[in-house]
Protein backbone atom coordinates (compact mmCIF):
# COMPACT_ATOMS: atom_id res chain seq x y z
CA UNK A 1 0.00 0.00 0.00
CA UNK A 2 1.31 3.50 -0.85
CA UNK A 3 1.94 6.11 2.02
CA UNK A 4 -0.85 7.98 0.30
CA UNK A 5 -3.30 5.18 0.68
CA UNK A 6 -2.14 4.42 4.36
CA UNK A 7 -2.40 8.35 5.18
CA UNK A 8 -5.84 8.37 3.96
CA UNK A 9 -6.78 5.48 5.53
CA UNK A 10 -5.22 6.38 9.15
CA UNK A 11 -7.31 10.00 8.69
CA UNK A 12 -10.55 7.72 7.90
CA UNK A 13 -9.77 6.17 10.87
CA UNK A 14 -9.62 9.19 13.37
CA UNK A 15 -12.36 11.15 11.45
CA UNK A 16 -14.55 7.58 12.69
CA UNK A 17 -13.29 7.54 16.05
CA UNK A 18 -14.14 11.15 16.22
CA UNK A 19 -17.94 11.28 15.23
CA UNK A 20 -18.05 7.99 17.10
CA UNK A 21 -17.35 9.84 20.04
CA UNK A 22 -19.24 12.32 19.43
CA UNK A 23 -22.14 10.16 19.19
CA UNK A 24 -22.42 8.76 22.28
CA UNK A 25 -22.60 12.06 24.11
CA UNK A 26 -25.60 12.28 26.06
CA UNK A 27 -27.28 15.57 25.25
CA UNK A 28 -31.10 16.14 26.48
CA UNK A 29 -33.64 15.83 28.61
CA UNK A 30 -34.26 12.11 30.07
CA UNK A 31 -36.11 9.75 32.45
CA UNK A 32 -33.68 7.46 34.00
CA UNK A 33 -35.01 4.31 35.17
CA UNK A 34 -33.80 1.59 36.78
CA UNK A 35 -33.60 -1.88 35.08
CA UNK A 36 -34.78 -4.45 37.89
CA UNK A 37 -37.13 -2.40 38.96
CA UNK A 38 -38.34 -0.50 36.04
CA UNK A 39 -38.99 2.92 38.70
CA UNK A 40 -37.56 6.38 37.52
CA UNK A 41 -35.07 8.30 39.80
CA UNK A 42 -37.58 11.18 41.05
CA UNK A 43 -37.27 14.36 43.94
CA UNK A 44 -39.71 12.93 46.71
CA UNK A 45 -42.69 14.84 46.45
CA UNK A 46 -41.81 17.22 43.35
CA UNK A 47 -40.19 18.79 46.33
CA UNK A 48 -38.06 21.79 45.50
CA UNK A 49 -36.51 22.19 48.67
CA UNK A 50 -32.68 21.50 49.48
CA UNK A 51 -32.16 18.26 51.01
CA UNK A 52 -35.43 16.52 49.45
CA UNK A 53 -34.37 12.77 49.09
CA UNK A 54 -33.38 11.28 45.92
CA UNK A 55 -36.17 8.30 45.29
CA UNK A 56 -37.61 5.87 43.17
CA UNK A 57 -40.98 6.32 41.23
CA UNK A 58 -43.32 4.68 39.09
CA UNK A 59 -43.14 5.53 35.64
CA UNK A 60 -44.44 9.12 35.21
CA UNK A 61 -43.77 11.61 32.13
CA UNK A 62 -43.12 14.40 34.90
CA UNK A 63 -40.93 17.18 35.33
CA UNK A 64 -39.34 16.02 38.55
CA UNK A 65 -38.70 13.06 36.93
CA UNK A 66 -36.84 14.42 33.91
CA UNK A 67 -33.29 15.16 34.02
CA UNK A 68 -31.16 17.78 31.71
CA UNK A 69 -27.89 16.46 30.78
CA UNK A 70 -25.13 18.90 31.27
CA UNK A 71 -21.72 16.90 29.85
CA UNK A 72 -18.68 17.96 31.50
CA UNK A 73 -16.02 15.45 30.29
CA UNK A 74 -15.91 11.80 28.47
CA UNK A 75 -18.77 10.33 29.92
CA UNK A 76 -19.41 12.54 32.78
CA UNK A 77 -22.73 14.76 33.42
CA UNK A 78 -23.92 16.61 35.88
CA UNK A 79 -27.91 16.63 36.35
CA UNK A 80 -30.26 19.10 36.26
CA UNK A 81 -33.60 18.18 37.36
CA UNK A 82 -36.50 20.62 35.26
CA UNK A 83 -38.88 21.05 38.06
CA UNK A 84 -36.46 22.50 40.62
CA UNK A 85 -33.81 23.30 38.73
CA UNK A 86 -31.54 21.53 40.95
CA UNK A 87 -29.43 18.60 41.08
CA UNK A 88 -28.43 15.38 43.32
CA UNK A 89 -25.39 15.27 45.86
CA UNK A 90 -24.36 12.68 48.53
CA UNK A 91 -26.39 13.51 51.66
CA UNK A 92 -23.12 13.38 53.94
CA UNK A 93 -19.92 11.62 53.94
CA UNK A 94 -19.63 9.63 50.83
CA UNK A 95 -19.88 5.70 51.28
CA UNK A 96 -21.81 2.70 50.74
CA UNK A 97 -24.92 3.51 51.74
CA UNK A 98 -24.92 6.73 51.79
CA UNK A 99 -28.17 8.78 50.17
CA UNK A 100 -28.68 11.61 47.47
CA UNK A 101 -30.54 14.79 47.93
CA UNK A 102 -31.44 17.49 45.93
CA UNK A 103 -28.92 20.29 45.94
CA UNK A 104 -28.26 23.91 44.08
CA UNK A 105 -26.44 22.86 41.33
CA UNK A 106 -22.02 23.69 42.03
CA UNK A 107 -19.96 23.54 38.83
CA UNK A 108 -17.04 23.73 40.80
CA UNK A 109 -16.51 20.32 42.32
CA UNK A 110 -17.55 16.82 41.26
CA UNK A 111 -19.93 15.77 44.08
CA UNK A 112 -22.64 16.42 41.56
CA UNK A 113 -20.96 14.31 38.56
CA UNK A 114 -21.54 10.82 37.36
CA UNK A 115 -20.29 8.90 34.85
CA UNK A 116 -22.42 7.03 32.67
CA UNK A 117 -20.13 3.48 32.33
CA UNK A 118 -21.50 1.23 29.16
CA UNK A 119 -23.29 -1.71 30.36
CA UNK A 120 -24.54 -3.37 27.56
CA UNK A 121 -27.23 -1.98 24.18
CA UNK A 122 -28.73 1.62 25.74
CA UNK A 123 -27.38 0.11 29.21
CA UNK A 124 -25.43 2.34 31.94
CA UNK A 125 -24.07 1.87 35.18
CA UNK A 126 -24.30 5.61 36.78
CA UNK A 127 -21.09 6.37 39.01
CA UNK A 128 -20.11 9.22 41.26
CA UNK A 129 -16.87 11.14 39.53
CA UNK A 130 -13.67 10.36 41.49
CA UNK A 131 -15.63 7.35 43.43
CA UNK A 132 -16.49 3.56 43.08
CA UNK A 133 -20.07 4.14 44.12
CA UNK A 134 -22.85 3.81 42.15
CA UNK A 135 -26.68 5.05 42.06
CA UNK A 136 -28.37 2.06 43.28
CA UNK A 137 -32.09 2.12 44.55
CA UNK A 138 -32.39 0.78 48.36
CA UNK A 139 -35.19 -1.63 47.66
CA UNK A 140 -34.56 -4.32 45.49
CA UNK A 141 -38.61 -4.74 44.53
CA UNK A 142 -39.26 -1.46 43.21
CA UNK A 143 -40.70 -0.01 46.29
CA UNK A 144 -41.99 3.92 45.58
CA UNK A 145 -40.17 6.34 47.70
CA UNK A 146 -37.33 3.93 48.27
CA UNK A 147 -34.17 6.12 48.43
CA UNK A 148 -31.75 6.15 45.82
CA UNK A 149 -27.87 5.27 47.59
CA UNK A 150 -24.27 4.70 46.51
CA UNK A 151 -23.30 1.28 46.40
CA UNK A 152 -19.98 -0.40 45.75
CA UNK A 153 -20.15 -2.26 42.18
CA UNK A 154 -22.37 -5.55 42.67
CA UNK A 155 -22.75 -6.55 38.55
CA UNK A 156 -26.08 -6.98 38.65
CA UNK A 157 -29.56 -5.73 37.58
CA UNK A 158 -30.57 -3.57 40.21
CA UNK A 159 -27.27 -1.07 38.94
CA UNK A 160 -27.85 -1.00 35.99
CA UNK A 161 -30.39 2.22 34.22
CA UNK A 162 -31.80 3.21 30.90
CA UNK A 163 -32.39 6.92 29.74
CA UNK A 164 -35.15 7.58 27.57
CA UNK A 165 -35.95 10.95 26.04
CA UNK A 166 -38.63 12.93 27.88
CA UNK A 167 -40.39 16.41 27.43
CA UNK A 168 -42.80 16.47 30.18
CA UNK A 169 -45.43 19.64 30.31
CA UNK A 170 -46.46 19.27 33.88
Amino acid sequence: MSIMKKYIALLCLFLACIIIAKAQTIQGTYAIKNVQTGMLLRIKDANTKDGTPLVAYDAENWKCMTWDFKHIDANAYQLKNLLSGKTFEPAGAIGPGTPLHQEPINTAGTGQQYEFEPAGKNTYLIKLKGTDLYITPSGENGTVNSSIILASKSGNKLQQWTIYQQSPTI
